[in-house]
């Protein structure tokens, strides 16, 4: 089967694509709730029926835009993932992935923790589907790298895979989370080092993991 589209096929994913930058620019300025669809299809130039066209309504492309920040968010995993030796080195590439994914995406990553506030309207979005299936896949990498790590000798086998795979993305994505709303605050406040901070607590996270540190007494 060739990959190919039709010019029809192609026009319609540009402006799809064109709607999301737009939209992007606007919910990064605004947020979701201040957002409109008035202004999105203003800015993007294109009417607001031809934003209903591609979009149920303004949650289902808000989780457009969301899922393009998973996307690169992924994109820092897997890249990430080239560089350790062993399973635990994996997770720990992974974990300061993450953290750079926060330090260069601000914007898009206050958006991606926002989805808690706009799930409730999303049971007929097919992007939100799409953020749940990506999610789904992201953990169930964690999960093969962590029994990669077991395998290998680097990482405890006396832990639950699955249980420490959910465990450690909710912890680093609240601990970002809070750092992306008050951490500047809380670390002048205790005259802490925001970059020396993260990775301490990166640092914490992953040494659970490790069978080095599982051995000292």
């Amino acid at each position: 089967m060739q990959n190919y589209l039709s010019r029809r096929e192609r026009e319609k994913k540009l402006r799809e694509s064109e709607i999301v930058k737009a939209a992007e620019v606007i919910f990064f300025e605004k947020g979701f709730e201040n957002a409109s669809m008035d202004e999105i299809a203003k800015s993007s130039e294109f009417t607001k029926r031809t934003l209903y066209k591609y979009f149920i309504n303004k949650e289902d492309l808000f989780f457009a835009v969301v899922h393009e920040g998973f996307e690169t968010l992924y994109a820092y995993f897997e890249s990430s993932l080239k560089k350790g030796k062993n399973g635990y080195e994996k997770i720990r590439f992974g974990l300061l992935a993450y953290y750079q994914f926060y330090r260069d995406y601000p914007d898009i990553f206050r958006l991606m923790n926002s989805i808690s506030i706009v799930k409730s309207k999303a049971k007929e979005s097919k992007k939100y589907k799409k953020i749940l299936e990506f999610n789904d896949f992201i953990f169930s990498e964690i999960i093969k790298v962590i029994e990669e790590g077991k395998i290998d000798g680097s990482i405890r086998i006396d832990i639950d895979t699955k249980v420490f795979a959910y465990s450690i993305v909710f912890l680093i994505t609240g601990f970002f989370r809070e750092m992306s709303i008050s951490g500047k605050i809380f670390t002048e406040h205790f005259s802490l080092d925001e970059e020396t901070f993260s990775l301490f607590v990166i640092d914490l996270l992953s040494s659970n993991l490790s069978i080095k540190t599982n051995e000292i007494k």
